[in-house]
């Protein structure tokens, strides 16, 4: 079963590609329109090969990971604090609820502006982005814990750190990985957002670049290694929740 999710892909993979190469070759269709998958891979390859890509790619993979580690941080706390205070749930959600609904792309100049053209703005709308999912799923598994387990503790009088330790983490983990898992993926777009908004580096930058150069070769070269990563991150979280949620 797990050999055919990887042969099937890889099949259809390979006659898109065919396809494109024979459309290419037969239309004439002009390269700067659109170069056939073997000038584009010749070109791939000799832009990593500069390391230009490498280092653009290596930015945009900072931006994601500090990011995804300081917005999880964030979401979890957040998620605690909106469940344990009623007054900050009734403060807080409405705001966030606000912040979250407005399109990251109206988001991301203002976060140029407070923090600049650096890693920094990026980072933060990263933080954002990735915060969101991990608090709701946290509030969400919050507040289905059986109610019977909560008294149950009560009349053991376990403290709060022990209520918080043997019920409420265990039972909010599993929606935690899950958020996650969701956030990995929606920091790519949150730091290209940034990136193609105003920066310095950045396969964000790049794509940019490529456009403002009329150069197809670039934009499709940030493309695909912007798809590679988010595979890779993905299967990541993935490979990390089933390790994780092992009963699952």
């Amino acid at each position: 079963m797990k050999s055919k999710n990887i042969i099937y892909p890889s099949l259809l993979f390979t006659l898109i590609i065919i396809i494109w190469e024979l459309s290419v070759r037969i239309s004439n269709v002009p390269n700067y329109i659109l170069p056939s998958p073997t000038k584009l891979t010749s070109f791939f390859l000799t832009y990593i090969s500069t390391g230009e890509l490498l280092i653009n790619a290596w930015v945009t993979l900072q931006e994601i990971f500090i990011g995804t580690f300081f917005g999880i941080i964030l979401g979890v706390f957040l998620g605690y604090l909106i469940v344990k205070i009623k007054l900050i749930e009734r403060l807080l959600m409405p705001l966030i609820l606000i912040i979250q609904i407005a399109p990251k792309i109206s988001l991301a100049p203002l976060f140029i502006l407070w923090f600049g053209l650096g890693i920094q703005s990026k980072i933060a709308l990263v933080i954002l982005v990735v915060s969101f999912p991990i608090m709701v799923n946290q509030y969400t598994a919050f507040k289905q814990i059986d109610i019977r387990y909560i008294e149950l503790l009560k009349i053991l009088k376990a403290s709060k750190f022990q209520k918080f330790i043997s019920l409420e983490l265990p039972f909010a983990f599993s929606a935690i990985i899950s958020g996650i898992k969701v956030s990995m993926t929606q920091a790519i777009t949150a730091a290209v957002i940034g990136e193609m908004m105003g920066a310095k580096s950045g396969l964000g930058y790049l794509l940019t670049y490529g456009n403002e150069m009329y150069d197809i070769n670039i934009i499709l070269s940030s493309v695909i290694t912007l798809s590679i990563i988010g595979l890779v991150l993905y299967y990541m979280a993935t490979y990390i929740e089933k390790k994780v949620l092992y009963w699952r």
